[in-house]
């Protein structure tokens, strides 16, 4: 599989039988008609055998799953016990069988098996004999006298990425707990009940309207990786984002397609909601615009905007400092993704109607830096000094209120504002002399003040940003800082699988924090490297510039793994609700406001390069 930009991606071969829409369509009607499936010049995939259990199961979107799994003699034999079991079934008329558009058919051939000896030692963050792979392994297992498979696929439909999810799911499918059992009481009755383990892998084939698709992890093959599939892919994302805010403006924060909910798995409060994501979200509008100018992302940004701006404060004795407040607190990084927002919007559009609060966030950003240079996370925060203001706050303090993405998100909206904002001329040389300052501490201090917060993949995309577009003024282009801008760019490089490193095959253009981390995609990382890249390219650094530009090209054919493109939302009980929109993981359903922005605007950037400077 090309891990490039690469238009010319052959697809994946297809054994005989499945080629065309014969097997399907002629399962299809034996089906509805009642009639035998004959097929007994079929020739499997696989060497057929008594490991070769197979499984077929309907989808359709507003139903849960109809699946069924049998071995017989032959493959003929047992695709016609899967076609008797599936069409006398009660649940078989929710299924419009006869549409090939509307209900999807999977065929699911068990090819490997391999005895596990202790339960124990499956784990999903080694390479070796124990590794257990989401989407590629699967289990078969007893549960008394009752053989139970788990099918490699199930990874993927099911939503699953850890041994722990996987052990749940099964303890309370297999009834051996109650569905409200807690999860580490699940998996234990799981392990005490689970006999004569395997661990099995599969291939796996999906029906596509009149055609056949493979799966590789239970995703449609072959990825799609062209220049135009991903304007496509990014445009379309961008829509979503519009599709699914609410009248206020505000976006849909998150949703899990497999629950079919938006209660967010990290807060129980089913109304949370993240300002600096909105913002995310409204950049990503805005990059939308700026690659189509389409009126629509404007029109969906101004709307965004009401939303953000009835959220911003004036500081105490400053009239002229405003900061966003949102959730009973007031985070640097919320007036900084905020402002950035601001910016992009008169930058593309010369449109001064949101100036004098972006001059006032800039001034509130201006003030957060402490004498030594560090930006202080916090204007606000309920648990420190009683909600009021924090002004002067202590060292100590500083180290429970720090983060990563703060800092890098307001200096990218000074640097913005300094850059395009009109006239004051005194206002920007401060932001620039306040910018050095926090750049100074970032680069050279912070390292000695937090050590042991640093890891070992680098997760300062938004600062890597802020960097390349204040190279756009002389007295910011220090070699420091652009220094720690490739350094941090070769540090993630090193920590990404590519072809040459992955063991799967859909892990190339995935980061790891330790190498056989299971693969994490991640579009904020990936817009810190194509900063880097055009940063690379307005120093006329060529040879870093083409070392970047095949890792973005590398990361963008990654991405597009985690798309839920219309094929890829098979079996999705609602698909229209997260169609278009990027997941979390390559197995994960779940779908973010800010899971999105990322990687869209990701690509957003890499095309306008890739179409401005290569040629390409």
């Amino acid at each position: 599989m090309p891990h490039r930009i690469d238009p010319t991606a052959k697809a994946i071969d297809l054994p005989e039988f499945l080629q065309g829409e014969a097997f399907f369509s002629e399962l299809r009607q034996s089906m509805i008609a009642g009639r035998s499936f004959v097929a007994d010049d079929i020739t499997p995939p696989v060497p057929f055998g008594d490991k070769s259990h197979v499984y077929i199961t309907l989808y359709q979107a507003g139903q849960s799953p109809l699946r069924w799994g049998a071995r017989r003699k032959t493959f003929s034999q047992t695709v016609e016990r899967l076609r008797d079991k599936l069409s006398t079934h009660k649940r078989f008329a929710e299924f419009t069988v006869s549409d090939a558009s509307a209900c999807k058919i999977m065929l699911e051939i068990v090819t490997e098996r391999e005895s596990v000896a202790d339960i124990n030692s499956l784990e999903t963050n080694r390479f070796d004999a124990e590794r257990f792979e989401p989407g590629v392994d699967g289990l078969h297992f007893m549960i008394g006298d009752t053989p139970w498979y788990y099918m490699p696929t199930d990874g993927f439909t099911k939503s699953h990425m850890s041994m722990r999810q996987i052990y749940t799911w099964l303890a309370k499918r297999a009834g051996l707990v109650s569905r409200n059992a807690k999860q580490d009481e699940a998996i234990e009755a799981f392990k005490q009940k689970a006999t004569n383990i395997e661990k099995i892998r599969s291939v796996a084939y999906l029906s596509d309207g009149d055609g056949v698709v493979p799966l590789y992890r239970g995703f449609p093959m072959p990825l799609s990786n062209s220049m135009d599939d991903l304007t496509s892919a990014a445009g379309k994302s961008a829509d979503w984002l519009i599709d699914n805010m609410n009248p206020k403006g505000k976006f849909l924060y998150y949703y899990d397609a497999f629950r079919d909910t938006t209660a967010d798995h990290a807060h129980p409060n089913p109304n949370y909601y993240n300002i600096l994501r909105h913002s995310g979200g409204t950049v990503t509008l805005l990059r939308a615009y700026e690659n189509t100018r389409d009126e629509k992302y404007l029109d969906a940004a101004r709307h965004s905007f009401d939303y953000l701006l009835a959220r911003t404060k004036v500081e105490e004795g400053q009239p002229d400092r405003q900061y966003v407040f949102y959730n009973k607190k007031s985070k640097l990084g919320g007036t900084g993704i905020a402002l950035v927002a601001l910016m992009q919007y008169y930058r593309l559009t010369g449109d001064d109607r949101y100036m004098d609060v972006a001059t006032a966030m800039a001034r509130h950003l201006l003030g957060r830096i402490a004498d030594d240079g560090e930006f202080i996370g916090y204007y606000i925060h309920p648990v420190y000094d009683d909600g009021r203001p924090l002004v002067d706050v202590p060292m100590e303090m500083r180290r429970l209120l720090f983060s990563f993405y703060y800092p890098g998100e307001a200096l990218f909206g000074m640097a913005l504002y300094d850059l395009h904002a009109p006239d004051n001329d005194a206002l920007k040389a401060e932001l620039r002399a306040g910018g050095r300052k926090a750049l100074d501490f970032l680069v050279d201090v912070r390292p000695e003040r937090y050590p042991d917060l640093f890891l070992s993949l680098p997760a300062d995309g938004w600062l890597m940003q802020a960097i390349e577009a204040w190279w756009g003024r002389k007295e910011m282009q220090d070699p420091r800082y652009s220094g720690f801008v490739f350094s941090d760019a070769k540090q993630m490089i090193d920590h990404m699988y590519r072809d040459d490193n992955a063991p799967y095959d859909d892990y190339s253009g995935h980061f790891y924090y330790t190498y056989g981390d299971h693969a994490l995609p991640d579009g904020a990382r990936a817009e810190g490297l194509v900063a880097a890249l055009y940063l690379a390219d307005a120093m006329g650094d060529s040879e870093q510039r083409a070392y970047l530009e095949q890792s973005c090209r590398t990361i963008a054919c990654g991405l597009m793994q985690t798309y839920n493109s219309e094929r890829s939302c098979y079996a999705m009980i609602a698909p229209e609700k997260a169609m278009n929109a990027f997941r979390f993981k390559l197995t994960r359903h779940w779908v973010r406001v800010d899971s999105v922005q990322h990687t869209a605007c990701f690509y957003f950037r890499l095309l306008r390069f890739l179409e401005n400077k290569s040629g390409a």
